[in-house]
């Protein structure tokens, strides 16, 4: 039993060994750099990060530690040799040598999953060299800056922040407020940096990614577009895409909080993606090819946005909260209307917490789509407020279409 134990460790370990591997011999091959390690010596190192751990546990700790000086001393002459014709020699490789060392000894102390992620990790950032090099040139300073402050936010600030409520009721609590600005933020940031990966391409996937970021700011711009480009069918196309992806927000925010939540969602929200998608299925063939898609979005996470997040989504638990104490499911209705009219986020975070406590979860449910039927209705009236005729005709007859569907699922489930 032993035995067939350790043949796991070490074949785990040689998997995620050749898997950083793979990738530094297939970067050297396309000439992307000369290493001195490649699909052969990684395996080796990460195997000899286990070998040497598990006889340092079975001998002592002294053997672990001369074992790995000695490993770690190979992985530095074989770097300063290899770089000594090089014109401008990179640490990239040896670091990685080091990293797979690294998940051989994890893989020996039973920290499968923990060596399993560093080495996955490791072998994108190693494949998207390019892609971060670019992304580095092309950026920004207040991108930059943007990305620094929601580092703090995320890993400075929330960890300090009381985790009880505040004020009466206990209406206020600081780190559940914080943790869904940061949550929400990291959502939008994911969206904009999914946006500067992909380019610009076409309006399709424009929609798709600026929904990640704002569905309302992908609506406004293709709706001022439609008075000045003849293409009414692929830019509703994008906005129907991007209207789409909110619904793909409100069950991931719904699964992150309260998962039992989904399962109430998922059917009207299956059946509102599904016919949304047919739509689109449709206009895709109606609509012409479209190289620029350009969406006009400002960098996700400015200081600003994010506190005016926070406050708005403490307002609305706060809401929530007292119109569930003193109104019932009807003022917990009437709040999440009026939150429709600006954000969706905010009104699903705080039914899926309080759903969690005492909230019943049809009522949740329903106050949910009530906002998102809301915020519908509010794009719609962006379309036809600002966009052309035939443009926001082809919108808002699909929007109709799903707020009668909506309203329908709400009375029969």
């Amino acid at each position: 039993m032993v035995e067939i134990e350790l043949l796991k460790v070490f074949l785990i370990s040689l998997a995620l060994g050749a898997l950083i591997g793979l990738e530094r011999e297939y970067s050297q091959a396309q000439g992307n750099y000369r290493g001195f390690a490649g699909i052969r010596t990684f395996p080796l190192i990460a195997i000899s990060g286990s070998i040497i751990t598990y006889l340092g546990k079975m001998t002592s700790l002294w053997f672990l530690m001369v074992g790995s000086l000695a490993c770690f001393s190979l992985i530095v002459a074989a770097y300063i040799n290899s770089t000594k014709k090089a014109k401008y020699p990179g640490i990239t490789t040896a670091v990685a040598a080091l990293i797979a060392f690294l998940t051989g000894v994890l893989v020996v102390y039973e920290q499968v999953i923990l060596a399993v992620l560093i080495a996955i990790t490791t072998a994108i950032l190693l494949y998207a060299q390019n892609f971060l090099h670019e992304f580095a040139k092309k950026m920004k300073k207040e991108e930059l800056g943007d990305t620094l402050k929601f580092a703090v936010i995320a890993f400075v600030i929330l960890p300090f922040l009381p985790n009880k409520g505040y004020g009466p009721y206990e209406l206020f609590n600081p780190f559940i407020i914080w943790l869904m600005v940061v949550f929400i933020s990291g959502i939008s940031f994911a969206g904009y940096i999914l946006m500067k990966w992909f380019g610009e391409k076409g309006i399709g996937v424009a929609g798709i990614f600026g929904g990640l970021v704002s569905s309302t700011a992908v609506t406004s711009s293709f709706s001022n577009r439609s008075k000045k480009e003849d293409r009414p069918y692929a830019l509703a196309l994008g906005v129907i895409l991007a209207n789409t992806v909110m619904f793909f927000r409100i069950i991931i925010v719904a699964f992150v909080i309260n998962r039992s939540l989904v399962l109430d969602l998922l059917l009207p929200i299956a059946v509102m993606v599904l016919i949304s998608l047919l739509f689109s299925w449709s206009l895709y063939h109606r609509a012409k090819k479209v190289k620029n898609a350009k969406v006009e979005l400002s960098s996700p996470f400015t200081l600003g946005p994010a506190l005016k997040f926070g406050l708005f989504f403490a307002v609305i638990l706060a809401l929530v909260r007292i119109a569930d104490l003193f109104l019932s499911s009807k003022g917990i209705y009437l709040v999440s209307l009026i939150s429709g009219f600006a954000d969706v986020d905010a009104i699903t975070i705080s039914l899926s917490q309080l759903a969690k406590e005492a909230l019943a979860s049809d009522i949740a449910r329903n106050g949910i789509l009530i906002a998102a039927l809301t915020n519908i209705a509010v794009k719609g009236g962006i379309t036809y407020l600002f966009g052309s005729k035939r443009f926001s005709k082809i919108v808002i007859g699909l929007y109709l279409l799903l707020i009668l569907v909506g309203v329908g699922l709400i009375f029969l489930i």
